[in-house]
This record gives structure tokens, C-alpha cells and sequence, in this order.
């Protein structure tokens, strides 16, 4: 017997009732029962489209980062200079943690580094849904090939590759932590304009004396 097709709608629907759920009472004590009851379904029907929790909460994740990382990809894909897009997208990074934090969805990012944190606890354990690794190794391979042509065309540095990604990922991933906490304290349009300028000028004074 075939199985039933499913319909994405009602899968997208349980995934939306899971943020609110998430949102207000945590991803930790969010239950199946009470996702169902947000979507306006029963809770078996949850189980036609996710086998646990975890299978939601991954799910929430990968909605989340799949949004962010379409921002990205869009302009990796654009034809420019390579330093051209390195700035677009630390100017990107800003303004999708803003909206991210901004009315309505103003509680997704802590949802998100919820999941992150109790998805790697469990993937230290090996009974993660998610590998977070495989997916910071995607994204990493994604904007390799920035890196290369910003390289091979002389723009940056010719230091290693590999290296460069993953220091700029680990930056953005730490810039994302602290404006969640520290937004208010700063101007966002500043914060982009020094952020561009150590990354693409760099934090040492070339014209102090004896250099």
C-alpha cells in the first residue's frame, strides 16, 4: 500500500504552532500536545509528520537557519567584486538578527540558540537529530568559493582559505550572540561600518610609527 503523500501546509502549520509554543513557554517544555493544539489539530496527527519533540525542534531549526542562509546565498550568487560582498553580507548579518529580534519575531533567535545549544548537548551524547557540525560544514563550503575569488583576484590576503571561512563564520556567529544581549546599547548602521572596516582594512594603524 503507498503511502499517504503529505501535506506540507499542515507540516508548515506545526511548525509555526511550535515557534509560538516555543516562544512562550521554552523549547525544554514545549509539548506535542500543546503544538497540536496551536496548529488546530490532534496530537496524532503531529506524529504523521514528526516522530518526537526533537524531530520538531529540528525541524524549527532548520526553517530558521534555511531562511538565514537564502539571504546569503542570494548574494554569493550576485556578480560583483568579491570585497563588494563581503560587505553586503556583514551589512545582512546585521539587518537579519534586527528583524530577527523585532516585533513579532522577537522571540526566534533565542529560540534558535535554545535548540542550538540542547541539539549539540544531545549530538555530544550521539542522539542529536541534528549534526550541527555537517551543517557548519555546509555553510562553510557555501562561501568557500567567495574566499578563493577574493584571493585569486588579489583582493584578500593570500592566507589560507579554510581558515579565513571559518574565522569570519565564528565572528558572525559571535556578532549574532552579542547584539542579541546588546542591541540597544549601539548603533546598528556604526556597528556595521566598524565591522566592515576591521574585517576589510584591519584593526592595525599601517601609518604608526616604526612600521
Amino acid at each position: 500500500m503507498a503511502p499517504i503523500p503529505k501535506d506540507e501546509n499542515k507540516r508548515q502549520r506545526i511548525i509555526e504552532a511550535a515557534l509560538k509554543v516555543f516562544a512562550e513557554v521554552g523549547v525544554s517544555n514545549g509539548k506535542i500536545a500543546t503544538i497540536a493544539k496551536k496548529a488546530g489539530i490532534g496530537k496524532g496527527t503531529v506524529y504523521e509528520y514528526f516522530s518526537s519533540k526533537e524531530d520538531v525542534f529540528a525541524a524549527v531549526f532548520k526553517v530558521f537557519f534555511q531562511k538565514m542562509m537564502a539571504g546569503y546565498n542570494a548574494l554569493i550568487q550576485q556578480d560583483m567584486d568579491p570585497v563588494e560582498k563581503i560587505e553586503l553580507i556583514l551589512d545582512y548579518t546585521y539587518d537579519f538578527f534586527d528583524e530577527s529580534l523585532s516585533g513579532e519575531n522577537s522571540a526566534d533567535w533565542l529560540i534558535f540558540l535554545e535548540i542550538f545549544l540542547q541539539g549539540y548537548r544531545d549530538e555530544t551524547h550521539g542522539d542529536s537529530k541534528l549534526s550541527f557540525k555537517n551543517i557548519l560544514h555546509d555553510l562553510y563550503r557555501m562561501f568557500r568559493p567567495l574566499i578563493d575569488d577574493g584571493i585569486s583576484k588579489g583582493a584578500f590576503k593570500p592566507l589560507d582559505a579554510e581558515h579565513i571561512t571559518f574565522i569570519i563564520f565564528a565572528a558572525i556567529d559571535g556578532i549574532g550572540l552579542h547584539y542579541f544581549i546588546n542591541r540597544d546599547h549601539y548603533d546598528k548602521e556604526k556597528l556595521k561600518q566598524t565591522t566592515k572596516d576591521i574585517y576589510l582594512r584591519g584593526l592595525l594603524n599601517t601609518q604608526r610609527k616604526g612600521t
